[in-house]
């Protein structure tokens, strides 16, 4: 696969290239060189931008006049809207009950047609999704994460770390895991660069490990619910193609309590500065709690980890003071 070139397409793409900064107190605390790419400062706020963006410009190649429908938690909505918006077109969007009405306020705000609450979890909205679709023919479904185009516009975070560390492929790269879009777009975008799927470190929280689970079971497993405060990641089934090839690449797995990931966001707050939700703190997580060590046993001090800052919408300083109060000392 050749890297993605939309050059020709559009002088404007819905995501920009993010900044990779090293952090001193993380690469202290990890022993070896941590970076951050800054994916919280995509246009929505959310690494979907990529991939949802790389979807939805594709979409319209052919006809700029059609309606965007999509299904999520939050952030692939709001990604979705943030690039109809850029690209002159409009963009309905369906979630599930757990889905806040924070997140709901800001997808409207950003420019939706209209947030439809359907289901309790995020399959429920997206057959709500499907059935309005079929009322429209020339409607575009967009897929919060499975699908080739998400997993392609989310490779471009490897080609922008590989330039940005000087050619180098990194060592390790650690990101949560929802549906899997991302994961597969990391994936994708290391085999281009000679790297593999066992460099990422797959991180997922407990009552939204369905990645997890099915690599125990040896079989996509589908969670009964979604039982985690990360409502980004509550995607019962991870893409079928994730799966396969998290089996493939024998990529780590990790999976953190809430406690752990709010506590990150907290963390995270007062060394870096910067405001994430739960879902991006699972992955800081392995670093502030779990240990990075012993996940990746084979690190150096010279190694360079890649963390995928990737951002999310549901956070605010209110949001993090309750995390404070609830989650401070708890497992």
């Amino acid at each position: 696969m050749t890297k993605l070139d939309t050059s020709a397409v559009v002088p404007q793409l819905p995501w920009v290239k993010t900044p990779l900064l090293k952090s001193s107190a993380l690469s202290k605390l990890a022993g070896c060189e941590v970076y951050l790419k800054l994916d919280l400062l995509q246009p929505s706020g959310s690494f979907k931008s990529r991939g949802v963006g790389n979807l939805i410009l594709k979409s319209l190649s052919s006809n700029s006049n059609r309606h965007i429908y999509s299904s999520s938690g939050g952030n692939a909505g709001l990604a979705a809207v943030s690039a109809s918006v850029s690209l002159g077109t409009s963009c309905t969007v369906c979630v599930p009950t757990a889905t806040s009405e924070f997140m709901k306020s800001k997808i409207l705000v950003a420019g939706a047609t209209s947030v439809i609450t359907h289901g309790a979890s995020w399959v429920e909205a997206d057959s709500m999704t499907r059935k309005l679709l079929k009322a429209d023919p020339t409607g575009v479904y967009c897929s919060p994460f499975d699908h080739p185009d998400i997993w392609e516009g989310n490779s471009t975070i490897v080609d922008e770390c590989v330039e940005q560390l000087g050619g180098g492929v990194p060592d390790v790269m650690i990101a949560s895991v929802g549906g899997g879009g991302l994961f597969l777009g990391l994936a994708q975008g290391l085999r281009r660069h000679g790297g593999s799927g066992k460099t990422i470190v797959a991180v997922e929280t407990e009552g939204a490990e369905s990645l997890a689970e099915s690599l125990k079971a040896g079989k996509l497993v589908t969670l009964p619910g979604i039982s985690s405060i990360a409502t980004s990641l509550g995607a019962r089934t991870v893409a079928e193609k994730a799966f396969e090839e998290a089996q493939r690449s024998e990529v780590r797995s990790a999976v953190v309590s809430d406690a752990a990931a709010a506590r990150a966001c907290i963390r995270f707050a007062d060394e870096e500065r910067m405001l994430i939700e739960v879902a991006c703190g699972a992955s800081l997580a392995v670093l502030y709690e779990t240990g990075l060590k012993n996940l990746v046993p084979e690190l150096t001090p010279e190694s360079k980890v890649v963390v995928v800052v990737c951002g999310g919408n549901n956070t605010s300083l209110e949001i993090l003071e309750k995390y404070k109060q609830e989650y401070a000392l708890r497992d």
